[in-house]
């Protein structure tokens, strides 16, 4: 049982990274109820995703984990 739980967060945190851009531990919490996105990220990695972490620092001189899909690079752009 506990691993459908693990497997539809981990289907949720990876449709936020596509869609809406970066996640944080608390914005996982809030959005979704995950306690351990790090290891939900973890579980994304392993399964081939590509995701990076960035430290940022916050206002109150404290760091968090900020995850996200890295940009895919435009190649140009076709001129009409």
């Amino acid at each position: 049982r506990p691993m459908k739980q693990t497997t539809s967060q981990s289907a949720k945190v990876l449709y936020h990274l596509e869609n809406y851009g970066s996640l944080t531990a608390i914005e996982a919490l809030e959005l979704f109820a995950c306690f351990r996105l790090a290891a939900r990220i973890n579980d994304l990695k392993e399964a081939g995703h590509n995701i990076q972490m960035e430290m940022k620092k916050m206002k109150n001189g404290k760091k968090i984990a900020v995850y996200s899909l890295p940009k895919i690079q435009k190649q140009g752009e076709l001129k009409l």
